[in-house]
């Protein structure tokens, strides 16, 4: 009855924080939601900012394997950890950052400079047609990073609390780690990385579609 008569599906459970459907922010999501659809209305481009981190160069939990056989991968640490700073525009293309530190303000920060300054070089213009859009970690609105929006004079939109499917960055990051970044089993470490002139700056890439 409750598929054939309702479409409905029975799926799997994801737990989320007790707060997070709270009367206060559903009306933050909801506000979100008609900010956000007034920016797609005006035609406007909008870059979504987040960060990730690489741990393990394997970050898969399920694999196809043959019958009967063993499903495991093997396990390389990355030491140390890789932060990956990305932001993903409305027309497909990527800003990426990787660096051998903790994400925090001074981190982002750089990122947010380094973008900037490939966004003038694209267009001079680009703020009055582009939003960036953010969630709410804590280094995304603290007073460093709020002064140093408005000095960069960046247009910015905050999604609602816990609004997850907002941001379609996480779906590059989901992609990423679906797979083996590391299927040669390098061995990894600074002084490794060292030697083979492949150390990790905050310099900003850009791919297109």
């Amino acid at each position: 009855m409750l598929k054939e008569d309702l479409g409905m599906r029975y799926k799997k459970v994801h737990p989320v924080a007790l707060h997070a459907n709270s009367e206060k922010n559903l009306v933050l999501r909801q506000r979100f939601a008609m900010v956000f659809l007034d920016i797609m209305l005006a035609g406007k481009r909008v870059v979504n900012l987040d960060e990730s981190w690489l741990g393990a160069s394997d970050f898969r939990c399920r694999k196809w394997c043959p019958k009967d056989s063993r499903n495991s991968v093997a396990k390389l640490q990355l030491q140390p950890r890789i932060s990956m700073n990305c932001g993903v525009d409305t027309d497909g293309r990527l800003y990426l950052s990787l660096v051998q530190a903790n994400n925090n303000s001074k981190v982002f920060g750089m990122f947010l400079r380094q973008l900037v300054r490939k966004l003038d070089t694209e267009n001079a213009a680009w703020r009055a047609d582009t939003v960036i859009l953010m969630d709410n970690a804590p280094y995304h609105k603290d007073k460093a990073t709020l002064k140093l929006l408005c000095e960069l004079k960046v247009p910015i939109c905050y999604t609602g609390t816990h609004s997850y499917d907002a941001s379609p960055v996480e779906l590059l990051f989901a992609a990423f780690k679906s797979k083996d970044i590391n299927p040669r089993h390098l061995k990894t470490g600074k002084r490794l990385v060292h030697q083979s002139k492949m150390t990790l700056t905050p310099s900003l890439a850009i791919s297109h579609r």
